[in-house]
């Protein structure tokens, strides 16, 4: 509570003395998590083989041994260590300021409880974050915010210091948006020392963003929108980014059809087409189909983009069916992916690309106390491959309270280090409604990394464990009194 106590006052700052009906939402989440740092160690060159190109420990391990030196290095898993994170996140709405005059804020405190790794986690050393905090004035022609706000739409959600008006006639919407830029789902500035850790080129100037968005709704079976973001260096020397996006979805023939595009005008890339059509085909089976072309999007700031990340054509579909009665859903799904050329690789060992991908999902209430599900999928693709598959059973104890068991097994080779292994986990999970404004979850789990065919590598095998206590204080403004 003295927690609570100390964002309310951050966040609502004199607000709480004009507000007729305030709310406050919270919630406090504790994990426990084993890591198994990577650490360097070495071996003499003299006690290595030669195995072709590589060499090889009496073990087995293979080792990196350079021109003329003694010894030869690998990497092995370290001694297992512990981080144990605690996270508050209270969020506070408060209207009746004045006709159509409310102030909402979200804010975040990060601690720790020990262990050796408390760096290890992201951002343990970024105590507070203020994610949201804003005054809203609704009339029905439109919608005024000031302070920091989200912008989300069909870029994505950027986070921003500023103003949005939207205005509404008809079928008709439009809103504007500008401000100091944050970098995306990062709660800073450009030049927040956030940034210089994970990157070695971080951005040298602050920046400011504006943009709009226009939707139509013409019908009731289609709508339209077109989105348009711009970010700008402070000085106005250069772009971080400028990026467009349109989007249409409508009904016809009994078919669904939604189509997404975004374009990176600053590079001159489209970044996303896609095409999806929906059609319930009767007996309660819908078919879906998607077309699409993807590259990933990277802002001019960062070297990545430098890169030219690899783009790739996806066909896939999917098949769902669910019982009359709906208490058994059952979906299949297939896709194929065609990427770009590299340009890298040997050309008598090419790189491989093509991938694809199949998936199979399955739930079963057999009454109003159980639930069970099953999903399995396999991943062949471009550079990696992988296997996944989970199982569960949830106990619906009471209205209030309900026990879950899960078990999984994921396998990956290459880029994803576990090898030719497995990871077999074993969880726990529970929900308690304490009170129509308490809420109690909690989950403990085991995983184990299990190399096959006598293989070395490095142990992935790890414990976790959370709680996490929500609660609200106040009037629910969406509750009928």
């Amino acid at each position: 509570m003295r927690h609570a106590l100390l964002l309310v006052s951050l966040l609502v700052p004199g607000v709480t003395a004009v507000a007729q009906d305030i709310r406050i939402t919270g919630a406090s989440w504790i994990q426990s998590i084993d890591l198994r740092p990577l650490r360097r160690d070495s071996v003499l060159r003299s006690a290595t083989v030669a195995d072709g190109t590589a060499r090889r420990a009496a073990d087995g391990q293979y080792v990196s041994c350079l021109d003329g030196g003694v010894y030869c290095t690998f990497l092995r898993s370290g001694e297992r260590e512990t981080t144990r994170p605690l996270m508050h996140d209270l969020s506070v709405a408060a209207w009746g300021i004045g006709e159509g005059i409310s102030f909402h804020a979200h804010g975040r405190l990060r601690e720790s409880l020990g262990g050796k790794s408390e760096v290890s986690w992201p951002r343990l050393n970024d105590r507070f974050d203020l994610i949201d905090a804003y005054l809203e004035v609704d009339r029905n022609a439109g919608r005024l915010r000031l302070g920091r706000q989200w912008s989300l739409g069909a870029l994505g959600a950027y986070n921003y210091d500023g103003g949005s008006l939207a205005l509404k006639r008809g079928w008709l919407d439009a809103e504007v948006v500008g401000g100091r830029a944050l970098v995306q789902g990062l709660n800073e500035p450009y030049t927040s020392d956030e940034i210089g850790p994970v990157d070695d080129l971080p951005p040298e100037s602050a920046a400011w963003m504006f943009g709009g968005q226009l939707r139509a709704r013409p019908g009731m079976r289609t709508a339209l929108s077109a989105t348009y973001l711009r970010v700008i260096q402070d000085d106005r020397s250069g772009l971080y980014a400028e990026r467009a996006a349109l989007d249409a979805s409508t009904r016809a023939l009994g078919v669904r059809v939604t189509v997404n595009s975004a374009f990176d005008l600053a590079s001159g890339i489209l970044n996303e087409a896609r095409v999806r059509g929906t059609r319930s085909v009767g007996h309660g089976v819908d078919v879906t189909l998607d077309v699409r072309r993807h590259r990933p999007f990277f802002e001019l700031w960062t070297v990545w983009g430098a890169f030219a990340p690899i783009g790739f054509d996806e066909l896939r579909g999917t098949t769902a069916w669910s019982s009359p009665d709906g208490a058994v859903l059952l979906s299949a799904s297939g896709g194929r992916r065609q990427y770009d050329e590299t340009g890298t690789g040997l050309q008598s060992i090419p790189l491989r690309n093509n991938g694809w991908r199949v998936a199979a999902d399955a739930s079963w209430t057999p009454g109003e106390h159980w639930l069970a599900n099953a999903s399995y999928g396999a991943d062949i693709g471009f550079g990696t491959s992988q296997s996944d598959g989970n199982a569960g059973l949830t106990w619906r104890m009471t209205e209030r309270a309900e026990l879950g068991v899960s078990g999984s097994a994921v396998q990956t080779i290459y880029e994803f280090r576990v090898g030719t292994g497995r990871v077999l986990g074993l969880a726990m999970q529970g929900n308690w409604r304490v009170t129509d404004e308490i809420r109690l979850r909690a989950d403990a789990g085991a995983y184990r990394h299990r190399l096959t065919n006598d293989a070395l590598g490095q142990d992935w095998s790890q414990r976790r464990a959370s709680v996490r206590v929500e609660w609200a204080l106040g009037a629910d403004p969406g509750a009928v009194r």
